[in-house]
């Protein structure tokens, strides 16, 4: 795990969690010590935080510019009753 860890993005190794193959991987490197069945990566913890591109980072987000509208609302807040 530490290998492929090592060796990829955090992008690409999410993706390869997500289909189980580093289980698999698991299965196949421990058959010769002791037959595994049924591997999955239940969690995983981050020891060294990657550094941050921001220039990466701004192109897979785009730009920050609002290009939504804002709604007009009718709704009206109802008046306090003084008995129920």
């Amino acid at each position: 795990m530490t290998r492929v860890a090592s060796s990829s993005s955090m992008k690409e190794l999410v993706l390869k969690f997500i289909p189980e193959a580093i289980g698999l991987e698991i299965e196949k490197e421990c058959h010769s010590i002791y037959p595994l069945q049924n591997v999955y990566v239940h969690k995983c913890k981050v020891v060294k935080f990657p550094r941050v591109d921001n220039q990466k980072l701004m192109e897979s987000h785009g730009s920050l510019e609002d290009t939504g509208s804002k709604i007009k609302s009718d709704f009206k807040e109802p008046e306090i009753q003084a008995e129920v």
